[in-house]
This record gives structure tokens, sequence and C-alpha cells, in this order.
């Protein structure tokens, strides 16, 4: 067999320097705030080898059960950070629950002097905390696919190995035991666990990597005042010809820099802001909404109607007027122009977002001039509903 305590000298120092990986990442990446518990579970088990190695040179109760406490705590911090990966929420009341539910049962034993039972029930509660960190990456995959997979794959594997430890205690060892036991499934789980260590930790730094990389994009990809797409995002997700049913409805604010001049640009924002909520509320599916200038915005509808296209647009516009008026007392209108995609002639350009985009610009430019808060249509492909004050129809744009 191995020198077991060699093993878990390598386990501890394995350990020890995840851990001061894990805070140095954290400190500098305060938005990654699983690797924080990550830090603090890889220093937790480091400590509670510590207490292995003493354990396993003067057996006692007291350092088994501090080297279980630390372990089984270390892997409920490893639980938190996973969650709190996967769904963004606050780690702290998972970890103390996950952490009372395996040392309390795990302990107990101990108080009769069953420590054999200790290392069983301590073992096999770490195998389901390993678990469940897998499974906790496994479904947050779409993430990073390969990257969270591997860690997954890797925290499964490292659980499945307490599995045999627990079943060997019980079978060959009993109920009392002298000292940490010493079997095959032991020697293998640790040293699965030496190799296992570095690799979760440079994957973890590397899933660390991804997402600020993939947070830096949204927010090149996303206007700050809006949270809706910015126009550079709005051209990428449209990068191809539009469908032949595909809709644009520009929106511009009536008289913004009055609005500014009058009120301060704080005001201004505030308005921008309101319009945004009133583009959003009801957004139809597979819709694109930006911010593609200062006061000026853009509205992609696929698979739509004139008719619908039409009532959307009114909707948004009466929305907006309310909006305003109840939340600023202010009385603030809006334009749009709406075009339809037209792919009937047969070149690259037709049906393109740009085209698409300079037929409603062109529409919006006849609704401002026909007197503001209106709503016309650039291009006809239906009959169009009732008409009503606020909706104009340009022929032949």
């Amino acid at each position: 067999m191995l020198d077991f305590a060699s093993l878990l000298i390598a386990i501890g120092f394995s350990a020890a320097f995840l851990s001061a990986i894990l805070f140095a990442a954290w400190r500098t990446s305060r938005k990654d705030g699983f690797l924080l518990p990550s830090g603090i579970g890889a220093l937790l088990i480091a400590v509670s080898v510590g207490f292995s190695a003493l354990d396993s040179a003067r057996p006692s109760s007291p350092p088994l059960a501090a080297a279980f406490t630390l372990l089984l705590a270390g892997n409920a911090h490893l639980y938190g950070s996973a969650a709190q990966f996967r769904r963004g929420t606050s780690p702290w009341r998972q970890i103390g629950v996950a952490s009372l539910a395996t040392i309390i049962p795990t302990l107990l034993p101990l108080l009769a002097g069953h420590n054999g039972i200790t290392y069983a029930i301590g073992f096999l509660t770490s195998a389901v905390l390993l678990a469940m960190v897998a499974f906790e990456y496994w479904m947050a995959r779409e993430q990073a696919p390969m990257t969270t997979i591997a860690i997954a794959a890797l925290y499964f594997m490292v659980g499945l190995s307490f599995l045999p430890r627990a079943a060997l205690v019980l079978l060959n060892d009993g109920i009392v035991v002298q000292g940490p036991p010493r079997n095959w499934a032991q020697d293998l789980s640790i040293m699965l666990v030496i190799g296992a260590i570095p690799a979760i930790g440079a994957l973890t730094m590397a899933l660390s990597q991804i997402r600020t990389v993939q947070a830096h994009r949204r927010e090149a990809l996303t206007d700050s005042l809006t949270g809706l797409m910015n126009r550079r995002a709005l051209f990428e997700a449209h990068a191809g010809p539009l469908p032949p049913a595909s809709i644009a409805i520009l929106f511009d604010i009536d008289e913004f820099k009055s609005i500014n001049d009058t009120h301060g640009h704080a005001m201004g924002d505030r308005v921008i802001a309101l319009f945004a909520r009133a583009l959003k509320q009801d957004l139809p599916d597979g819709a694109s909404a930006a911010r593609i200038g200062g006061e000026e915005f853009a509205l992609i509808l696929r698979d739509a109607t004139t008719e619908i296209a039409l009532r959307h647009a009114e909707a948004v516009r009466a929305r907006f007027l309310t909006l305003v008026n109840t939340e600023e007392r202010l009385t603030c209108t809006v334009s749009a122009g709406l075009a339809v995609s037209d792919v009937s002639a047969g070149t690259a350009q037709a049906g393109s977002i740009d085209r698409i985009l300079a037929d409603a610009d062109r529409a919006l430019y006849e609704a401002k001039r026909a007197g503001r808060n209106q709503v016309v249509v650039a291009r006809q492909i239906a009959s169009p509903p009732p008409a009503t004050p606020a909706v104009v129809v340009l022929e032949g744009a």
C-alpha cells in the first residue's frame, strides 16, 4: 500500500494552493461570486486533511470529529458555489443546510464510540454532496458546455470513489476501527482526489474566464440605460437576409431635445427608460428590440402581418404616453415608421436589415412631417385595420 501520510500531505497542499488561487481570482473579479465559497471549501478541506493526519498518527475521537466536520463543511461550500454559479443566488443558506444535514448524522455514532459507522456515514455523505456539486454544474452546461461537463465529471468521479470506501469500512473493519481504514478503495480514492484537485482548479479558473468574456460581450451588445440590444447587437442578430414576413418598426421620441433643454438630461434619460419599458412590455416571441440612437428605437418582428405590427406599434405609442404622464407628469409622444421586408425584388439587399430600416426611416420621417404622435406604414402587404387618427398609411414609399 502507498504511504498514507504522504498521500494526505499531497491532498492538503493541493487543496491549500487551490484555495489561494480561488481567493486571488475572486478578489480580482468580484462579479464571479461563486469563487469565494469555492475557495473557502478548498481551505476547509485542506485543514480537514491536517486533522485526518493527526487521527492517523494518534487515533481518537476529537481529531476524527474535526476532520469530518471540516471535510463535510468544505464539500457543502463546493455545493453552494456550484449552485451559485448555476442560479446566481446567494449560496450561504444552502451551505448551512447541507453542512448540518451531513455533519450531524456523521458525528452522532461517534458519541457512542462507533467510529466505524462515523467513517462510513462520512464517506457516504461526502459522496452525496459531491454528486450534488456535479449535478449543479451539469445543469449549468449551457453556459460553457465543455468546461462545465468536465468539472461535473470530475466531481462525480471523486464522489463515486467514496462509495466503496464507505462499504469496505463496514464489511472489513466493523463499527469500531483502530485509526483510519486502510484498503484499496481508500488508496484509489485518495489518488483520484490528488489528481482531480489541480484539474478542477484549472477548469474553474477557465470557467471564470469564460464567464468574464461572455459578460464583456453582453455589455458590448447591450444598451446600459435601457437594457435593450444596441445597434451593433441588432445588426449581428440579423446579419443575413430577413424572412419574408419580417417587419421593422422605428420609434423616435418627439421633440426630445426640448425635454433635455427644459427638464435636464436626467429627465431625458428617465423618458428614454420609460419608453424602453413600454417597448419591452408584451414583446412578441422572437422579436428584437434595440435602442439604435439617442432617442431612436427599432423593433424587428418575425412572422407578423402588417395589421398585427400596426396594432403593436400603436399599443407601444399609447402605453408610452400614459407612462410618462402618470410617472413624470409630462406630455411626451412618440412617432413610428413601419416597413415590411421585401424579398420579392430578388437582390441580396432587398431582404436585408439595412433596407428594411431605411424604408422604416422614411416612414418615420413622414410621421414626423404629418404632425408626430402617429404610426406610418411605408409598405403595405395586407389590408390595414380600421383607421384611427393615430395611424397613417404611406403608399408607394
